[in-house]
């Protein structure tokens, strides 16, 4: 029979109740207590997080900006069919025209069309060379360049038209040379294709020993079985009238902060370059920048602030790294962002942007307009500073810094959980320990009322004896 239900059948005492109202005297203060320390945890924890994701939403914004070209010059060009531009962080372009008279072009060798690519080509051994090829069919003369040659064995085991492409590709990455050989088919077979770097003196020569039979995969000064398709030639691009060579169509020495890819020859049209700040946008930024650090700052003093006699304290009133995130913030307008550059600003107070007596950012419209017509290059510097992300080496700007230092405290380091997760953890086995408490006190109280129902119980029937003893007694006296 269970104890607990046996309480009382004895003295007639509801033992049960009274075990239960004893545990729950002992329970329910101690429970109150952990119930608001995990409650204070909680706000802490739901407080940090909601700071954190203001934080990284302005970070976010910021980096939004800057991607889509919000600050950076915006390239133009006349005719993008003829040319492309981009331009490198932070440069801008003055207008100017340029002419692409020529592409640069690769040297390509085919050979004569084979029924079998798997059929023998003959063994021994091919050398290329490179350097500038005279002529534009037979090689009629050859300069030696830069690039280093090479050489590839055919053997038994690659002695096919497709073994022989294989180990051309190889060797050639190997020497660290861009040609590549490929096998182009049609409804007269197979032929082997070489395709050379661009620019004159990336032309190359082809010089078989071995086999008799590999000499139809050479190219030399008038002779081989190899036929150029195409011969390599230098990019010219004519600029103020002085016409520039090029080995590749890629250039990026030509205009300072330009990367420019030709695309198409056009002798004789005039392509307009030319890159400029909006002076609209970087306003727009900092203007919107401002904004958002204004509400940041209110979102992290509401969370900060201490009691008074209207408001309690904020939920991270004792939280060291939120009071310095809000400090750095409020430091940012006066903060140094790039290096001095002769009379151009250097901090965003400098650009109109001044912390006010209740710690919000203010803008004065005039002074930002004349700093970003007079110094958009610093303006831009100064954007890019605050939305860098940094990198492996690098910590990135100070908005960057500050979200990491808020990601610390909300998740911790790898392996080293937070104060506040401690904190909730030990509230938990704070819990957990007074339920196990509880339950032996429970279990203890259940024995001590039990044997005490069971002497009362015992006490009673004595009684009920005597009593019985004592009427039998005055019944027999009466009588």
């Amino acid at each position: 029979m269970n104890i607990l239900g046996s309480l009382g059948a004895g003295s007639g005492i509801d033992m049960a109740s009274l075990v239960k109202d004893l545990v729950r005297a002992q329970r329910e203060p101690q429970a109150a207590l952990l119930d608001r320390r995990k409650e204070r945890v909680e706000a802490r924890i739901s407080a940090l997080g909601q700071f954190r994701s203001a934080l990284d939403a302005l970070n976010s914004a910021l980096i939004r900006r800057v991607e889509g070209g919000s600050v950076s010059a915006v390239p133009r060009v006349s005719d993008p069919t003829i040319v492309a531009m981009r331009l490198a962080t932070g440069a801008t372009l003055a207008p100017q025209v340029i002419e692409v008279r020529a592409l640069a072009s690769v040297q390509t060798l085919a050979s004569a069309s084979r029924a079998d690519p798997s059929a023998p080509v003959g063994q021994g051994s091919l050398s290329f060379s490179f350097g500038t090829v005279a002529g534009t069919g037979p090689a009629t003369g050859f300069t030696p360049g830069s690039l280093p040659g090479f050489s590839v064995a055919i053997t038994a085991a690659n002695d096919s038209l497709v073994g022989l492409k294989d180990a051309i590709n190889a060797s050639a990455a190997e020497a660290g040379v861009p040609l590549s050989a490929a096998i182009l088919t049609d409804a007269d077979g197979a032929r082997l294709v070489l395709r050379g770097p661009t620019g004159v003196a990336s032309g190359f020569l082809v010089t078989s020993t071995g086999d008799p039979a590999l000499a139809d995969f050479a190219f030399t000064i008038g002779g081989g079985g190899l036929s150029r398709t195409t011969a390599a030639a230098d990019a010219e691009i004519a600029i103020d009238g002085v016409v520039l060579r090029r080995a590749t169509n890629r250039v990026e020495d030509l205009i300072p902060g330009a990367m420019l890819t030709l695309l198409r020859a056009a002798p004789g049209v005039g392509v307009s370059l030319s890159a400029e700040r909006s002076a609209t946008e970087l306003a727009s930024v900092l203007r919107d920048f401002a904004g958002a650090l204004s509400e940041l700052l209110g979102i992290g003093q509401e969370f900060a602030r201490g009691a008074t006699a209207a408001n309690t304290a904020g939920a991270l009133v004792a939280d060291a790294t939120t009071r310095r995130v809000i400090q750095s913030l409020l430091a940012l307008t006066t903060r140094q962002l790039i290096a001095p550059e002769g009379n151009a600003p250097t901090r965003l107070a400098e650009l109109g942007l001044r912390l006010t007596r209740e710690g919000r950012v203010q803008v004065d419209e005039a002074r930002l307009q004349q700093m970003v017509a007079d110094h958009p290059g610093a303006v831009e510097r100064m954007v890019r500073t605050l939305s860098d992300q940094g990198s492996l080496t690098t910590p990135g700007g100070p908005v960057r810094q500050l979200a990491v230092q808020m990601a610390a405290a909300v998740e911790g380091r790898a392996g080293q959980p937070t104060a506040l997760a401690r904190e909730a953890q030990a509230i938990a086995r704070a819990r957990a320990d007074l339920e196990t408490r509880m339950e032996r006190l429970e279990a203890a109280l259940t024995r001590q009322f039990a044997g005490l129902d069971v002497a009362v119980g015992r006490s009673r029937a004595t009684q009920a004896f005597l009593q019985q003893q004592i009427d039998l007694w005055f019944q027999t006296r009466t009588r």
